[in-house]
């Protein structure tokens, strides 16, 4: 099971994801969808680092 800082950190890059694609689904911005995918990529970079943190952290305790 994974750890607070995991739910802080995922819960942050989560909103952050459905804020795109709440963009995404009702906007009409040039190339919104290429933003979305890049924020995509990230996301899911971002949450293997705070994975990998949360384990790191509670390891040492």
């Amino acid at each position: 099971m994974s750890g607070h800082i995991y739910l802080i950190g995922s819960l942050a890059l989560n909103l952050g994801f459905v804020a795109y694609a709440w963009r995404l689904k009702f906007s009409d911005q040039k190339g919104l969808a290429w933003d979305t995918f890049k924020f995509s990529i990230w996301h899911i970079l971002g949450l293997f680092v705070v994975l990998l943190a949360d384990h790191a952290w509670y390891a040492m305790t």
